[in-house]
């Protein structure tokens, strides 16, 4: 583990990371995921976006609303809904569609969806809208405010 330079960023002053894959440093803040584990931290780098281990970060890092629940319906139609339920009322919801499709939108907290960043996926190449929920289930609680804003640029615009 690299120790690093001292760099001063948005306020916080921590030891630079430095990636052994692109040789280049950033600063937690800076980082697009952060996986804590018992001793170490496993970062994104925001350059090259693959994994860093380095020591875990010293100071709080910025992380977006959290979820609060998750739910799996089935409508009148018989297709399944996965949702993610945000602080705040927001949720992202996966759905199958009637030709084969596994759709992703974003709802703002009044229910009004985000139309211009509604993606499909091929139900058929693809996962279904449970797995979609658990995948992002599993990865939210690793993204920095700045790696949601450039991975998930659809849940950063309702969510921040």
């Amino acid at each position: 583990m690299s120790d690093g330079l001292v760099v001063e960023a948005e306020g916080h002053t921590e030891r630079d990371r430095h990636c052994t894959n692109c040789d280049r440093g950033f600063v937690p803040q800076q980082a697009h995921r952060i996986e804590r584990q018992e001793t170490t931290a496993t970062y994104t780098c925001p350059w090259c976006k693959q994994t860093v281990v380095a020591d875990p970060p010293r100071e709080p890092v910025e992380r977006p609303p959290s979820i609060v629940t998750h739910s799996i319906v089935t409508d009148d139609d018989g297709r399944t809904i996965a949702r993610l339920f945000f602080e705040g009322g927001s949720w992202l919801q996966f759905s199958e569609t009637g030709e084969g499709w596994v759709r992703e939108e974003m709802f703002d907290a009044e229910g009004v969806k985000i139309e211009s960043f509604a993606a499909d996926f091929n139900h058929d190449a693809c996962d279904t809208p449970e797995a979609y929920c658990h995948q992002e289930l599993v990865r939210y609680d690793t993204f920095t405010i700045a790696g949601l804003k450039i991975q998930r640029p659809h849940v950063a615009t309702v969510l921040l």
